[in-house]
C-alpha cells in the first residue's frame, strides 16, 4: 500500500502537481484572509447583500462562454497536432467572448427581478456581471496551459490571479466599500488573462484571434459546443448544491443577517474542496488521454482513495477539536455559525472521496452529459429539501438539506463510474484530429 502511495505522490510531483498545490494553497489562504477582512470591514447587512449577489453570480459563472473553456480542456489533449490545439483555443475565445457578452446583458437586465427579495444586492449583482467575462478569459487561458501540460505555468497563473484579486479587492474596499470590492474582484481575472495570453504569444508564437473567423476546426462544432454546454450546466448545478441554500435563505427568510451567518458557515467546508480538486486537475489531461484504459482508471481511483482517506480523517479531527477557535476569527457576531459548520463538515468525506474525483474522471473521459444529469438531480433534491426544511428549521434545515443531497449525489457518481467502466470495451468514437 505504501509503495502505491509513494508512486502516486512521485508521479504527482513529476507532473508539476506540487507547484499547483502550493499555488492553490496560497490562493485559498489569500481568499480566506480576504473573506475575513471583508466580513470585518463591512456591516453584517451589507455583507449579506454582497454575498447574496456574489452567490448568484457564482452559479452563472461556470456557464460563461457557454462553458467552451471546458470543451478546450477535454478536446485539446487528444489533438495530435499543435496547430489543432491553437485552432481550438481561438475558436473558444471568439465564440465564448460573444456568449459571455449575451450573458452579461441578461444578468444586468434581470438583476432587479432576481434580487427582488434582497433589493440591497441589485447594485452588486450588476457590478459582478463584469466577472462573467473576466472569468471566461482567464479560465480559457489557463485551460490551454493545462492542454499543453505546462503545469508550472498554470500554477504561476493561479498565484498571479490570487494576488491581483487580493490587491484590487482590498483597494476597492478602502476606496468604496462593497462597491469597490465588487469592481476590483471582477476585474482581477481579466488582467491575469492578459498576462497569460501575452506570455503564450511570446513563448509559443501563438496568434490569439478574437475577431477573426476560425476555419478548419478539428472537431465538429456541434460536438464541441454541446460538450461545453453540458459541462457548464453540470458545473452550475453542482455549484448550486452548495449555493442554493444561501439563495433560498434569502428568498424564504429575507434576512440579510441570516444570509451572512450561513455564508460564513459555508466558507470553510466549501473552501476545502480545493484539496481534492487540485490533485485531480493536475492529472485531468492525463486521464483524458487514457479514457479507454479501464485498468488505469480503476488503479488511479484506488490509489486516490488510499491517500485521501487519510487526509479526510486528519481534516475532520482538526476541525472537531479546534473548530470553535477557528470560527472566532470571523468576529464574535458570527459565533452562531459554529453548529452550522459542524453539520456542513460532514460533506467533506463524501465530497473528497467520491463526488470530486469521480465527477472529474467522468468529465475527463467525455461524460460531461452524465455529470449534468447527475447534478440536475442533485439540484432538484436540494431545492425540495430546502423548500420544506428552511421555513421549519431555518439555516440549520438548509445545512441538513445540503448534506443529504450531496450524499445522494455521491452515490449517483459511484453508479455512473461503474457504468462507464462496464461499457469501456465498446467501440469509442474519437473526435477527428484533422
Amino acid at each position: 500500500m505504501l509503495a502505491n502511495i509513494k508512486r502516486m505522490v512521485n508521479s504527482f510531483h513529476e507532473r508539476g502537481g506540487f507547484h499547483i498545490f502550493i499555488s492553490t494553497i496560497l490562493l485559498r489562504i489569500i481568499q480566506f484572509v480576504l473573506g475575513v477582512l471583508i466580513i470585518r470591514l463591512l456591516t453584517k447587512e451589507d455583507y449579506g447583500n454582497l454575498s447574496y449577489a456574489l452567490t448568484i453570480t457564482q452559479l452563472i459563472i461556470p456557464f460563461s462562454g457557454a462553458g467552451l473553456f471546458l470543451s478546450l480542456l477535454h478536446f485539446g489533449p487528444i489533438q495530435n497536432k499543435f496547430e489543432n490545439k491553437v485552432t481550438l483555443l481561438n475558436f473558444t475565445i471568439r465564440r465564448g467572448f460573444l456568449y459571455s457578452l449575451v450573458l452579461i446583458m441578461i444578468m444586468i437586465g434581470l438583476a432587479q427581478l432576481v434580487a427582488i427579495r434582497m433589493p440591497g444586492s441589485v447594485q452588486y449583482l450588476r457590478l459582478f456581471s463584469i466577472y462573467i467575462m473576466s472569468y471566461f478569459l482567464f479560465n480559457t487561458s489557463v485551460s490551454f496551459l493545462r492542454v499543453l501540460k505546462k503545469n508550472k505555468a498554470y500554477a504561476a497563473s493561479l498565484l498571479l490571479n490570487s494576488i491581483l484579486v487580493l490587491i484590487l479587492s482590498l483597494l476597492g474596499i478602502f476606496l468604496s466599500k462593497g462597491i469597490g470590492y465588487a469592481i476590483g474582484f471582477s476585474l482581477a481575472p481579466a488582467f491575469s488573462a492578459i498576462v497569460v495570453y501575452i506570455s503564450l504569444k511570446k513563448k509559443n508564437e501563438i496568434n490569439i484571434k478574437i475577431f477573426s473567423k476560425v476555419q478548419d476546426l478539428p472537431v465538429k462544432k456541434s460536438d464541441y459546443t454541446k460538450y461545453g454546454i453540458f459541462a457548464g450546466l453540470g458545473n452550475i448545478a453542482s455549484q448550486m448544491a452548495w449555493q442554493l441554500d444561501t439563495i433560498m435563505i434569502g428568498a424564504l427568510l429575507a434576512q440579510s443577517t441570516m444570509v451572512a451567518t450561513y455564508k460564513v458557515a459555508a466558507l470553510i467546508p466549501f473552501s476545502l474542496i480545493f484539496i481534492p480538486s487540485v490533485f485531480i486537475q493536475t492529472d485531468f489531461v492525463y486521464i483524458a488521454e487514457k479514457y479507454e484504459n479501464k485498468k488505469y482508471l480503476i488503479n488511479y481511483y484506488k490509489k486516490y482513495l488510499l491517500i485521501f482517506s487519510v487526509i479526510v480523517v486528519a481534516i475532520l479531527s482538526v476541525w472537531y477539536i479546534f473548530g470553535g477557535s477557528i470560527v472566532r476569527l470571523f468576529g464574535s457576531e458570527y459565533i452562531d455559525a459554529l453548529p452550522i459548520i459542524n453539520i456542513l463538515m460532514i460533506n467533506v468525506a463524501s465530497t473528497f472521496l467520491i463526488r470530486v474525483p469521480l465527477g472529474n474522471i467522468l468529465a475527463a473521459v467525455g461524460k460531461a452529459k452524465w455529470n449534468s444529469w447527475s447534478a440536475i438531480i442533485l439540484l432538484l433534491i436540494n431545492l425540495i429539501l430546502n423548500y420544506f426544511l428552511i421555513p421549519e428549521y431555518g439555516i440549520t434545515g438548509a445545512a441538513y438539506a445540503t448534506v443529504i443531497s450531496i450524499s445522494l449525489s455521491s452515490a449517483i457518481s459511484i453508479i455512473l463510474f461503474y457504468k462507464y467502466l462496464n461499457g469501456i470495451s465498446k467501440p469509442h468514437i474519437e473526435p477527428n484530429n484533422g
